[in-house]
């Protein structure tokens, strides 16, 4: 015992002090953590996810109700391919929502075109100029077919026009 007293004088006065100051700020930042987590829902989104959500335009918000929303009846409906934007569009919960998905869709989809016909008309140029003395399609060239005209069997059940 008298080892004990004699080792407790020993040590520094503020070794053996508790800053409980500290510790309740601890807790209450870790209660208020613990309230903000549990609060919060947990993200259904991958980081292709984010990804894809900025490319369409959207929000992470939009991006995860998309997300949602394909999870249950609009999967089994729709193909798989329907964009998010399309997928908002279709469950908006307001004309103005709707309105507004229609218009990014649109923006998006005139983009599009304008770069499809782009690489078309590129395509088309290309073809010429290295194969300029060549028909890029002609097919009265083919065995057994008329001048240039499209043969009957391609508009049968089994041809290639079906």
């Amino acid at each position: 015992m008298r080892a004990l007293a004699l080792l407790l004088s020993l040590l520094p006065l503020g070794a053996l002090a508790v800053d409980t100051g500290s510790t309740r700020l601890d807790r209450s930042r870790t209660a208020e953590t613990r309230a903000a987590s549990s609060e919060r829902k947990p993200s259904v989104l991958d980081p292709l996810d984010v990804v894809a959500a900025r490319y369409w335009g959207l929000t992470l918000d939009e991006m995860e109700r998309a997300k949602l929303l394909m999870s249950g009846p609009r999967g089994a409906f729709s193909d798989p391919r329907i964009s998010p934007v399309e997928v908002l569009g279709v469950h908006a919960r307001s004309a103005a929502e709707r309105n507004r998905y229609a218009e990014l869709f649109a923006r998006m989809l005139h983009e599009d075109t304008e770069r499809v016909l782009a690489w078309n008309l590129a395509g088309s140029r290309a073809i010429q100029r290295l194969y300029p003395n060549e028909p890029v399609i002609d097919l009265g060239t083919r065995p057994g077919h008329g001048q240039g005209r499209i043969p009957n069997w391609y508009f049968a059940p089994t041809g290639g026009g079906q």
